[in-house]
């Protein structure tokens, strides 16, 4: 089992409509309620959805189970662990420091650990955007290995103090848990508290979120375990992460109505001034301080998603006609729960709802040499971001601008796919120019290799 990142690609970039202001709720529940119901019936997906419109609930459904086991059904009262959607939580809390004066977002990363290589060039700033430069402590190859052990706070510094450096601090952008880590760990030193504390003091008790918690609740009576598809049936996920490998980066654990809660509350001002959330959604290279953009059409949602063990969350809110949506999953039969909230999003704006393919494709295996000759940057008319193909430990890599990179399994030394977003790749020649088919549900466009 590959350690998975934190950050789950969501990539639904062609031209479509992207219009809601005419939704028709006993239409979108109709669609909505048919596709979760086939979701049901072949055992495709155990998650939870809530959909929102200026505050307003449109929609909300749970399939699947909790707790297989004792055949426990998901319902609205579930609590999951929601990974790097915590990163949103520990950026709040870091520009209500700054509010407060107690840091800047200029400082370095010296002021508080001088110990971190090239601590003295990153500053607070470049950790929120994912601009260190700090390799990701979570891709180190013995990490499962290691992540259902307890670990302490001096032990993970320890690490970090150690760690590579994969570019100059500030030059670009690459997603690292290890920036968050140290973001949780500042806010501890500064408030001299620990970070669940903070937690329920800045956020949930101003919030009044009750079913929000720093880590798995004690009390585990409605705590959603998660699972995987093997051998055709499903089984409990491990290891079981301890969180304490987690704390600002993704220990967080909550229901979906509480997620809603809080980014509604963090876009209507209840947690941060106007400029601070200005800032935090200022992105640059598609993330911002805490929050990620999240392109649908023309539309952007500002949000965040995340993913531990095989829990897959997803929270985007539109400024523009105020739809929210939140999708936590715990189960994906292809490993691809990120389809479902094309789909939800589908209805909303008015396009085609599409149903799963339930085959498995089978994997081949496709010479170094030939995967190099699709190296390069592609780009498609209309279509805002670029995606960079290139080889990684003998596998086809794709990265979009300011996203994470993806492994591409192949299926013919021409069909490539990223299951975890349904997302299906076919590269083929036209006036001597490299090109491939890009395809994600309804979604498709051709990508040209640049010069």
């Amino acid at each position: 089992m590959k350690v998975k990142k934190w950050f789950v690609l969501f990539l639904a970039i062609a031209a479509c409509k992207s219009h809601s202001q005419d939704l028709r709720p006993k239409q979108l529940s109709g669609q909505l309620d048919s596709l979760f119901s086939f979701y049901e019936q072949h055992n495709l997906y155990f998650v939870s959805v809530e959909l929102e419109k200026a505050g307003e609930l449109l929609y909300q459904r749970s399939v699947g189970y909790e707790n297989l086991e004792k055949k426990k059904k998901l319902d609205s009262s579930s609590v999951f662990l929601v990974g790097s959607i915590t990163k949103t939580y520990t950026a709040v809390m870091i520009m209500q420091l700054v509010e407060e004066g107690k840091i800047r977002l200029s400082d370095k990363l010296s002021r508080f650990y001088p110990q971190v290589p090239n601590a003295s060039g990153i500053d607070v700033e470049m950790l929120l955007r994912h601009r260190s430069g700090l390799f990701n402590y979570t891709s180190n190859e013995n990490f499962l290995s290691e992540v259902s052990s307890p670990v302490s706070r001096q032990e993970l510094l320890e690490r970090f103090y150690r760690l590579d450096t994969i570019f100059s601090p500030g030059t670009r952008y690459e997603y690292s848990n290890t920036n968050y880590m140290l973001l949780g760990f500042i806010l501890e030193d500064l408030t001299g508290d620990k970070y669940e504390n903070q937690l329920k003091k800045r956020i949930l008790d101003k919030l009044n979120l009750k079913n929000t918690y720093y880590g798995r609740p004690d009390d585990r009576s409605n705590f959603a375990l998660s699972y995987q598809y093997q051998d055709g049936q499903w089984t409990e996920t491990q290891p079981e992460w301890n969180t304490d490998w987690a704390l600002g980066a993704g220990a967080i654990s909550a229901t979906v109505n509480d997620i809603s809660a809080f980014y509604k509350g963090l876009f209507s001002g209840k947690l941060v001034s106007e400029e601070s959330l200005r800032q935090m959604m200022d992105l640059r290279d598609n993330y911002g301080l805490g929050l990620a953009g999240i392109p649908y059409g023309r539309e952007t949602f500002y949000g965040h998603a995340g993913g531990i063990e095989n829990y897959r969350s997803i929270c985007g809110y539109n400024p523009g006609d105020r739809i929210l949506f939140t999708q936590v999953s715990t189960a994906a039969f292809n490993g691809n729960p990120n389809e479902i909230s094309i789909q939800v999003l589908n209805a909303v704006y008015e396009n085609k709802v599409s149903y799963p393919d339930t085959v498995q494709k089978i994997e081949a295996k496709v010479p170094v040499d030939v995967l190099r000759t699709y190296e390069g940057t592609y780009s498609a008319s209309g279509v805002p971001l670029d995606i960079r193909i290139f080889v990684k430990d003998s596998t086809l890599q794709g990265q979009a601008t300011g996203q994470a990179a993806f492994p591409l399994t192949a299926y013919s030394n021409t069909e490539f796919g990223y299951e975890d977003a349904g997302i299906s790749m076919g590269f083929f020649m036209e006036n001597e120019t490299q090109k491939f088919h890009f395809k994600q549900g309804q979604i498709q466009a051709d990508f040209s290799r640049k010069p």
